[in-house]
């Protein structure tokens, strides 16, 4: 196809002149304005880097400037959510894109991509290795909260890259996410729960952890992270939450609380405490693990949940986690108020019912809540 005179002289001017750094950016923009070309990437520019090599320095914690500029704001950003975006943007943008130069990405490659996702079975990695050591990997389709999950690894990189000038597209606008149904919940009853700690379990610590979430409604976290100076005379003062990779942390409401309890519970509490060989200060856990400075791992509490579920062959034993201990203080605390007409609105989320529900730890509604509470044994 032959060219016109005017653009052949353009053409023969670019080959044959010298352009500047400067000119050469004002042609780009100029092909851009008029929408003859939708991107551009020069060399030894920001957008000439990997997209590869942006994803891999973009969620790593110690070196990511989008981690850095968080933390000097003052928010929170956890190493664990920093770990899981890192090796979600490795393994599925990483064969796809990982080669490109960081501004060719455009919102047509995401598109592309997640629909391959959503569509597509992937390489997911086992927990299991081959006789040469290596990850054996199986083709099966991911849900739809992890192509999310994914998509935002790679997107969540582009914003800021976008926002910060080191690449000119916006390929992250407007982006259809998919439609994840939440699974229903399940809670144990009053009747199942009283089942449950009056069985025998085969480790004591791990019933007491389980009772201590059932009576507070604590996160798995936060009970972990419970040292001697949070045992009071009669409450609980919830001051951390314990993450595997932040080790102590604020809680996840970003504020201490205390918690009302049976001093049937603190007992148990005490004696747990009582066994940590490694002291009785103030600041070492009740939860003891094997170092001082980290406490017991979690995985046992719900196993051994799991395990006792099981035997007592209590309906859908496999969704009954140590998180529902939560949902089955608030489901509990509601009830009780409906009986006594004192609904709460319906705008409010069950978060800031468990938060009001501590917060109320002197009035009557917590005293009555703490009698039925103890119709599960403490012994």
């Amino acid at each position: 196809m032959e060219i016109s005179v005017v653009e052949k002289k353009i053409v023969d001017s670019i080959l044959t002149e010298e352009i500047s750094k400067e000119g050469v950016d004002k042609i780009v923009e100029a092909l851009q304005m008029k929408n003859y070309i939708v991107s551009a990437v020069l060399p030894e520019t920001p957008e000439s880097e990997t997209f590869a090599h942006f994803l891999n320095r973009f969620w790593d914690y110690r070196k990511s400037p989008y981690v850095r500029e968080k933390l000097v704001v003052g928010q929170s950003i956890h190493k664990r959510y920093v770990k899981i975006m890192h090796g979600r943007a490795l393994s599925y943008w990483v064969p796809l894109l990982g080669n490109r130069p960081l501004g060719s990405i455009t919102r047509k490659d995401i598109k592309k991509c997640m629909w391959r996702f959503a569509t597509l079975p992937q390489k997911i990695r086992t927990r299991k290795k081959d006789s040469e050591g290596k990850w054996i990997y199986v083709d099966k389709m991911i849900s739809p909260e992890t192509v999310n999950q994914a998509v935002r690894s790679a997107t969540c990189a582009l914003k800021w890259a976008y926002h910060n000038r080191l690449i000119k597209n916006d390929c992250f606008s407007g982006l259809i996410y998919c439609h994840v149904v939440p699974q229903k919940r399940t809670i144990p009853t009053l009747k199942e729960a009283k089942k449950i700690f009056s069985a025998k379990w085969e480790h004591g610590s791990y019933r007491v952890a389980n009772l201590t979430a059932m009576s507070t409604g604590m996160r798995i976290g936060e009970v972990q992270a419970l040292q001697f100076k949070d045992l009071g005379r009669d409450r609980i003062y919830v001051r951390h939450n314990w993450a595997r990779n932040d080790g102590l942390k604020v809680p996840k409401n970003g504020c201490v609380c205390e918690v009302k309890v049976p001093h049937e519970l603190l007992t148990l509490l005490w004696k747990q405490a009582e066994q940590n060989p490694f002291g009785k200060s103030p600041e070492d856990f009740v939860f003891f693990g094997f170092s001082r400075n980290i406490p017991c791992g979690c995985r046992h509490w719900n196993e051994e949940l799991h395990k006792i579920t099981m035997k007592l062959k209590i309906p859908n034993y496999k969704n009954i986690t140590f998180h529902c201990w939560r949902h089955f203080l608030l489901q509990l605390w509601q009830t009780m108020l409906m009986k006594e007409n004192c609904n709460l609105p319906q705008a409010i989320s069950q978060l800031k019912c468990l938060n009001i529900m501590r917060r109320m730890s002197q009035k009557k509604h917590w005293t009555s809540l703490v009698k039925q509470r103890k119709i599960c044994s403490y012994q």
